[in-house]
């Protein structure tokens, strides 16, 4: 995260008359409710295709390449290959492709016969790849599309083509996300098998490491929003209230075609939801992997669109729609999103007896891969309330409340902070965001006084 960043934000909610430092004062009362896990869609691509081998014939000598650029080992047992005219293929063994990983599967798995590859798996004569045009299509043992790819314009003669970027559209194997390859593997063709591919670009574009963790607290206006990308996985928490000033976002981000793997809504207010009806617009082409918010009744004509279409995509299949109240849909408190580069999104169950919205809103732990590096928290606009509340349940244990950078709660209200909160949170700095024109007198006196008493600086997107 830069040292020194712009900061913007925008803000809603009634503020109490009088802030009193409520903390509480109830020892933590266990959960009893494991932190789970819940991957994404396997980060998995046809990598490399051998299809017309010069050092060996076709038989001994066609393979392709898998890669798992995710941050999660994969094994490939029960998968299935398929390609044009061929039946498809159910993967009969174990082939664990680590993360980072490759693995070959080839017709010939003998080395001394197909020029050079020790394949990890052979599927014998049952796929055939074309030379002039073919396709192939990879499917997990749900039968679930994880990559699919074609040629129409012929292949190399000895040598392959393999892909550049793995996070980037990969579905034309003429186009310029592949390579062929130049390195020369066993008896002269030209490739490189199980292992990084010639040309080879980081995931994301080659805009910094594979593991970066990037937090941008937006200029939103009076609300909340935050963009975090970490490899190539890219999550937004709230949109703040303005799609037009969302779409300004959108735009300078280059996110139009993109997948954004995780949205999550803090709560069920306007500042914090409306500007996320801009991920939904067609022309944008924005796919949304899984989207988590509380699912609480709201009459808002804005949040009814917003939720029509959720629930349409979610309907086709084309998006996992979850309640933060059971975020992993197996009745955890917790649910843990691991990102392509290794960083860890906690979602947390809410105050499941929050009296108003903002005291219903989801808390997000972000955790960097290497967990002493970064850690931050966002909590929507958890009120005193709220803030008691998560004293007692164990957050602070699992999976901790101690962070680096906390973005303050209710856009620095004197309702959202409390000297015992920050004594959980121990954070090194906090954000704060909020418009530069509010009604609310945000960012609050209380809250900048107890900040400058437990020496903590702040930083506010309004200037």
């Amino acid at each position: 995260m830069p040292s020194h960043p712009r900061l913007i934000g925008l803000a809603a909610g009634a503020v109490l008359a009088a802030c009193t430092d409520h903390s509480s004062a109830v020892a933590p009362q266990p959960l009893n409710a494991a932190v789970a896990t819940a991957l994404t869609t396997p980060q998995v691509v046809i990598n490399e295709i051998m299809a017309d081998p010069n050092a060996v014939t076709d038989d001994n000598g066609e393979w392709l390449e898998v890669h798992n650029w995710g941050s999660t080992p994969v094994n490939l047992q029960g998968w299935t290959i398929a390609s044009n005219n061929d039946a498809a293929h159910i993967i009969g063994a174990a082939v664990n492709v680590a993360s980072g990983g490759y693995a070959v599967l080839a017709r010939n798995g003998a080395k001394n016969n197909n020029g050079g590859v020790t394949a990890n798996y052979v599927y014998g004569t049952g796929i055939t790849l074309a030379n002039a045009s073919d396709w192939l299509v990879l499917r997990d043992g749900a039968d679930a599309t994880v990559d699919s790819v074609a040629w129409s314009s012929g292949t190399p003669t000895g040598a392959t083509r393999g892909v550049r970027d793995a996070s980037a559209d990969n579905t034309n194997v003429s186009g310029t996300n592949w390579q062929t390859a130049t390195s020369t593997y066993g008896r002269g063709d030209k490739g490189t098998p199980g292992v990084q591919n010639d040309g080879y670009i980081p995931p994301g574009g080659g805009g910094g490491s594979a593991t970066e963790l990037v937090v941008r607290v937006l200029d939103i206006g009076q609300g909340d929003g935050a963009y975090i990308t970490n490899g190539a996985s890219r999550v937004f928490i709230d949109g703040g209230p303005d799609t037009a000033a969302f779409r300004q976002h959108l735009d300078a981000l280059g996110l139009a075609n993109t997948t954004i793997d995780i949205v999550v809504i803090s709560h069920a207010h306007f500042d914090h939801y409306s500007g996320l009806r801009e991920l939904f617009k067609t022309a944008r082409g924005i796919t949304i992997g899984i989207l988590l918010e509380n699912k609480d009744a709201g009459t808002a004509v804005t949040l009814g669109q917003l939720r029509d279409s959720i629930n349409a995509r979610a309907a086709r299949g084309e998006l996992v729609y979850r309640d933060t109240d059971d975020p992993c849909g197996d009745g955890s408190a917790v649910c843990t999103f691991v990102l392509a580069g290794g960083a860890r999104l906690h979602v947390l169950r809410p105050n499941p007896v929050g009296s108003t919205p903002n005291n219903r809103s989801a808390a997000v732990k972000l955790v960097g891969a290497d967990s002493a590096s970064f850690t931050m928290w966002f909590a929507g606009d958890a009120e005193h309330e709220e803030i008691g509340w998560f004293d007692t349940t164990d957050y602070d244990l699992s999976p901790s409340m101690d962070v680096t950078v906390v973005k303050e709660d209710h856009h620095g209200s004197c309702n959202g902070i409390t000297r015992r909160y920050m004594q959980l949170l121990t954070p090194d700095w906090v954000t704060i965001s909020l418009g530069a024109t509010n009604t609310f007198g945000h960012v609050h006196t209380q809250t900048k006084d107890l900040l400058r008493e437990l020496a903590i600086p702040w930083y506010r997107t309004d200037q």
